[in-house]
């Protein structure tokens, strides 16, 4: 830090500039433009953690010093040119404190105008670029005499670093803005590595460092997730999910610590970077405030729509001292907090980097799937106890992978759900089933899969409307199956949301059942159609009296509730046997057919044929 003495004089180029006149901006022209810079969260952060009366900051073009953002009470009065001129002339990177203005040597020669603005106190921090050429100033102005002190002038200080990082994304004297998110007004990947790589050059010391030169970098990364971005395009369109992510950034902002830098890194991801010496307990605070904060709903006209935040934590130094260790372990521990499940957050360790390593391939191989929409389908019959007569299909998606084959699905659907896929497969997977058995030649139903994320805010609803009206298949042909292992809550929203689906004449099937979180209230609690027994009981079935027991009661209870059941994975005589004896309506497994990838029917279950299913040609 350093103070502006009297022998501080402009020198080479910039002594021979023109004097300049710099005013600010009038409250009523500069509202609106302060809404919308991305620099403006500097000036805002500068006025809250200081209590001065004005944060400006001013950056050098080639016309000269440009008012770039604007915050505080003070209203169209002349700027300190002569000051910021002084500062910016410093060899090294500087920040500048000015108890009185009057009776300062620099000011004291300063023109006219300018004294007569009535500024008494300023404090300033240069803006230097990756080079380390000045290019510009953040500071203060307070109408009385003021010592702001060591805090405040560390807080300008890295404020101004972090307007070093968002102008580094494309400083060429034309446009500070190049770079920045249109939607969030937030820089991105490039201004949080320029950041980052400034932060970690500046020694920070900790609580427990001994006085001396040994103090080192320090900061807090936070990689945070805050939804399903592509949902809810899919759902509502582009303007919507524009709406969502913008206030989402926006509460980011709100709740970010000061000072911090904040970065849109693409679809539902954001990065927050907290300088200094953080240790685990303050991260954890941090980012515990994030999450409360996230988990109220975005309201846009009548929807309300839920963020479901997630973030990985990486401290420095402890967890990595450069740049890219950094961002890989916070990509490693946001990874691992999503298998959690919303809402949660983990910080980065050295197992979770080299596991997340690993399967970043799987990931990004189902990425690249989901962007092609390089999917396939197979259908698993289900056949009518009673009349042995197929009754319908259920779909089921396969990926063959690039260089690996097929690849299981309980492999890669929990990759989608930790890496935000889920949403995007489910989706395809409706289309393409809906559309596929619009072209059977018999009405047959089918069903289809989907994550329980769809349910809230008439989002499953909205996507059935959707797709039932692009594919024309009549809505009484589906069945819509929810896994019982998704642990649906007791939910108003929940039910009123099911029941939105089945006054469209969709079916709905409770999957899994017998081996989830669902209790018996769920039965009546959710207005289900079907219940799908799981292949666990089928399987037992023969050998195990307590597991015949079990399924005995379960269906007499289907029944009593006016629902039909369906078994899954049957493969032998004596399992049908006992299933169509306690009343079994539907059943699925290889005994009946294994899952065929074209829909096949020609002529199944007429009076002359059997049930056989025979693949017809995919023309």
């Amino acid at each position: 830090m350093s103070r502006i003495g009297p022998n501080t004089t402009p020198s080479g180029p910039l002594a021979a500039r023109t004097p300049e006149r710099l005013a600010l901006p009038r409250a009523s022209s500069r509202s609106e433009e302060s809404s919308d810079t991305p620099l403006t969260i500097f000036t805002r952060l500068a006025v809250r953690t200081t209590g001065s009366q004005l944060a400006v900051l001013v950056v050098d073009a080639p016309s000269g010093l440009q008012v770039h953002a604007v915050s505080g009470t003070c209203d169209g009065e002349a700027l300190p040119v002569s000051i910021l001129r002084a500062q910016m002339s410093r060899p090294r990177r500087v920040t500048v404190e000015i108890v009185d203005l009057s009776v300062d040597p620099q000011f004291i020669d300063a023109p006219m105008h300018e004294r007569d603005a009535g500024f008494n106190a300023y404090a300033g921090a240069t803006i230097r670029d990756p080079a380390g050429a000045s290019i510009g100033v953040l500071f203060l102005l307070d109408r009385e005499r003021r010592r702001y002190g060591r805090e405040v002038l560390l807080t300008l200080s890295d404020l101004a670093r972090g307007v070093a990082g968002v102008l580094a994304v494309h400083h060429d004297g034309h446009s500070v803005d190049s770079g920045i998110d249109a939607v969030t007004a937030l820089p991105g990947r490039q201004g949080l590595e320029r950041y980052l790589e400034q932060a970690l050059e500046v020694p920070v010391r900790g609580a427990g460092d001994a006085p001396g030169p040994s103090a080192t970098p320090g900061l807090a990364l936070f990689r945070v997730d805050v939804g399903r971005l592509t949902a809810l395009n899919e759902m509502y369109g582009r303007e919507i999910a524009d709406q969502f992510l913008k206030q989402a950034a926006d509460r980011l902002q709100t709740i970010a610590p000061i000072p911090s830098f904040l970065a849109h890194l693409g679809g539902s991801g954001f990065a927050l970077v907290a300088p200094g010496r953080i240790g685990p307990s303050d991260a954890e605070a941090i980012v515990l405030r994030m999450m409360e904060r996230l988990r109220e709903p975005v309201q846009i006209g009548t929807l309300e729509l839920p963020l479901r935040p997630s973030a990985g934590i990486a401290l420095a130094p402890a967890d990595g001292q450069d740049v890219a260790s950094l961002l890989l372990g916070t990509e490693a521990a946001l990874a691992a907090a999503k298998k959690h499940g919303d809402g949660r957050h983990c910080r980065a360790t050295p197992q979770l980097t080299a596991a997340y390593t690993l399967s970043t391939g799987l990931e990004q191989d189902l990425q690249a799937a989901v962007a092609q929409g390089a999917f396939h389908l197979n259908w698993m019959p289900a056949i009518d106890t009673a009349t042995e007569r197929v009754v319908s299909f259920e779909a089921l998606v396969r990926w063959n992978r690039p260089g690996h084959g097929e690849v299981s699905p309980a492999l890669f659907i929990p990759v989608a759900e930790a890496g935000g896929l889920i949403e995007q497969i489910d989706a395809w997977v409706l289309r393409a089933a809906c559309k596929e058995a619009q072209s059977w030649e018999q009405a047959l139903g089918i069903s289809v899969n989907v994550s329980p994320v769809w349910l809230s805010h008439s989002r499953l609803p909205n996507l059935l409307k959707r797709v039932l009206e692009e594919t024309g298949l009549e809505p009484n042909r589906l069945q819509i199956e929810l896994s019982e292992r998704s642990s649906m809550e007791q939910d108003g929203n929940v039910r009123r949301e099911l029941s939105q689906v089945r006054a469209m004449g969709v079916r709905l099937a409770l999957d899994d059942f017998g081996t989830g979180y669902s209790c018996l209230s769920t039965l009546i609690t959710y207005p289900f159609d079907q219940i799908k027994l799981d292949r666990q009981f089928v399987q037992a079935l023969g050998h195990d009296r307590r597991a015949e027991a079990v399924t005995r009661s379960m269906l007499q209870m289907v029944q009593a509730l006016g629902m039909t059941s369906c078994a899954e994975g049957v493969e032998t005589e004596e399992q049908l046997a006992f299933l169509d004896a306690h009343g079994c309506e539907e059943i699925q497994g290889y005994l009946i057919g294994r899952p065929i990838p074209k829909l096949p029917l020609r002529k199944l279950n007429q009076d002359d044929s059997d049930t056989a299913l025979e693949p017809i040609s995919s023309d």
